[in-house]
């Protein structure tokens, strides 16, 4: 992890955003598909916090994050929206294969922490239960988030909604 460096989606080049959204599409279903790098860049736009991480030039893992002063239309963030007047919510999160279960997860969300400890802010996220993330419950579940709610939008998706109070 000493070789772990971090930087800011917004300031990606094509190149950079072509590969964070092949790492984002290889995730399917359980990050929603963005369809095109376009979809992609849009997003990353409207964030709040967004970062990619590199590991000897290579990238390893994106992070995309929305506050509550954004436009974002999804219904998972809209959830949110409701339930606070200040929050941090996680859009998605994706590690590329051969650096999973290295603790960079736990490096991400520990950055989170941080940065919501300092202004006092609830993290949100939201796992899929239809089809099923055990990976990613197992994870929210062991780095102290709780599970608030669950919404299914149709028989073939669902999820769980976490948050964690700073």
């Amino acid at each position: 992890m000493n070789d772990i460096q971090i930087h800011d989606l917004k300031a990606a080049n094509e190149e950079t955003l072509k590969e964070i959204f092949e790492i984002n599409e290889g995730y399917n279903p359980f990050l929603g598909p963005l369809r095109t790098v376009d979809n992609l860049r849009d997003l990353v736009d409207k964030s709040n916090f967004s970062i990619f991480l590199t590991s000897k030039n290579q990238i390893c893992a994106f992070l995309v994050c929305f506050r509550e002063d954004s436009q974002y239309q999804s219904m998972n963030y809209k959830f949110f929206k409701k339930r606070f007047k200040r929050f941090f919510y996680i859009d998605r999160i994706g590690v590329v294969k051969g650096f999973k279960n290295k603790g960079l997860g736990t490096f991400i969300y520990s950055k989170i922490d941080n940065i919501c400890l300092k202004k006092g802010l609830p993290i949100c996220a939201e796992v899929n239960i239809v089809p099923i993330n055990k990976e990613s419950i197992k994870f929210h579940e062991k780095m102290g988030f709780r599970k608030v709610s669950e919404a299914y939008s149709n028989p073939e998706y669902g999820v769980r909604y976490y948050e964690k109070c700073m």
